[in-house]
């Protein structure tokens, strides 16, 4: 049998069988069978437009997301950021509990942020992360920790001190990693979110197209360069659908643990895979929750960035090969286009891989990622189909500004 949620005690979980897997693929709900919600225990909108003006890359950010058994409507759920240095998408933390709920966006348990670090438009934080559904057996909310955990790691970003220019640079100051610490231990010390567990995928990219990474867990990242995947996060699996997490464990779970056996998961930021990439002129970044990679393999989505990108003609065959087209600077500017209704490119992409996510998900005779790894995992399930689940996408479309194209003319 398939297990049936994410896992979050550790006493059943080989030491030896800590491992990265090449797709994070974990298990969906079906009746008598297995179930769709994420394991904590090892036991059976539109806002404003996306452009930094940055000195040499802009970074132009779009977000999309849909709900699990939600239809997804991309005119509702596909938003551009706009870093004027004050605001950030869609993250918030004030309020109670329940006035936190209303403000969210259509993203179930999945959550995302992304917001100018230290008020400074050039350089921008971002991520995702996923909720681990095990926790509703436990009577939590499971969307309480993953959207406060952005809203904290939010805070942190647009806060976080300026620095003089003859020091270093904003993004040295704030790695990835170190804003997951930062979120997280608000998250613990916040009494509104009682309980819960969730992956992560955070980044902090700058205008000189510096982009660090940090990924815990099964959410992740692909970097897309003209055609081809340039690279990929490694998801992170302590076993078949368990994958690392951060958790807030009360006091009555432990006790409970303490009691029959079995220690909840609970892995640290300092877990988390980092990376450090260099942007190019229109590079293409993807951040996505495993409601993306359990039914979209990387070529699926490259399949989908590389169609829209040259039907939007931001990519061009030419006699040098596949290049991108100096139309892309407009591309990325909301209105600029009536053929997209006035979207932006990376809304289009994002609406486009949410959009073609979700079919998946819902195609009993499509076997994506997740349905071939539980066919190889567990071969007498005869597991066929996608996995519905949260679906939530950041795109990152990196464009050279037009003094540095022209100088290189």
């Amino acid at each position: 049998m398939v297990p049936l949620t994410y896992r979050f005690f550790t006493d059943m979980i080989p030491k030896n069988n800590i491992k990265h897997s090449l797709s994070p693929y974990k298990v969906s709900y079906r009746p008598n069978r297995m179930s769709t919600k994420r394991s904590f225990h090892t036991s059976t909108r539109h806002a404003q437009r996306a452009t930094s003006a940055i000195p040499h890359i802009s970074l132009h950010i779009a977000a999309a997301s849909s709900g699990k058994g939600r239809k997804y409507d991309p005119e509702k759920s596909t938003v551009d950021f706009v870093p004027d240095g004050t605001n950030t998408l869609p993250a918030q933390t004030s309020g109670n509990v329940y006035q936190r709920r209303r403000n969210r966006p259509d993203s179930g348990e999945d959550a995302y942020f992304v917001a100018s670090v230290g008020r400074d438009t050039t350089t921008i934080a971002l991520g995702v992360c996923d909720g681990v559904g095990g926790w509703q057996e436990q009577g939590i909310n499971p969307a309480d920790f993953s959207h406060g955990l952005c809203g904290y790691m939010a805070e942190h970003a647009l806060t976080w001190p300026s620095t003089n220019k003859s020091d270093e640079s904003t993004i040295e100051n704030l790695h990835p990693k170190k804003l997951l610490h930062a979120g997280y231990d608000d998250t613990l010390a916040d009494k509104e979110i009682r309980a819960g567990g969730a992956t992560a995928c955070v980044a902090v990219a700058d205008g000189s197209g510096r982009m660090r990474t940090a990924n815990l867990g099964d959410s992740g990242f692909v970097h897309i360069r003209l055609g081809a995947v340039h690279t990929q996060s490694p998801p992170q699996t302590h076993a078949f659908n368990t994958p690392y997490q951060l958790s807030k464990t009360p006091p009555e779970i432990m006790t409970q643990a303490a009691i029959f056996g079995g220690l909840p998961l609970n892995d640290s930021p300092d877990r988390a895979d980092v990376a450090d990439n260099q942007l190019q002129h229109g590079d293409i970044v993807i951040f996505a929750t495993d409601g993306v990679w359990d039914n979209l393999s990387s070529q699926d989505v490259l399949t989908i960035v590389s169609q829209q990108m040259r039907d939007a003609k931001a990519w061009e065959r030419t006699e040098k090969g596949l290049t991108v087209n100096t139309l892309i600077s407009d591309l990325v500017q909301p209105g600029s286009s009536d053929k997209r209704n006035g979207a932006s490119l990376q809304s289009v992409l994002a609406s486009h891989i949410v959009g073609e996510a979700k079919a998946a998900s819902m195609d009993r005779k499509r076997d994506g990622p997740f349905a071939k790894a539980v066919q190889r995992e567990y071969p007498m399930d005869r597991w066929h189909g996608g996995k519905v689940d949260d679906i939530t996408v950041l795109v990152l479309v990196a464009v050279e500004n037009k003094q540095e194209l022209k100088a290189k003319l």
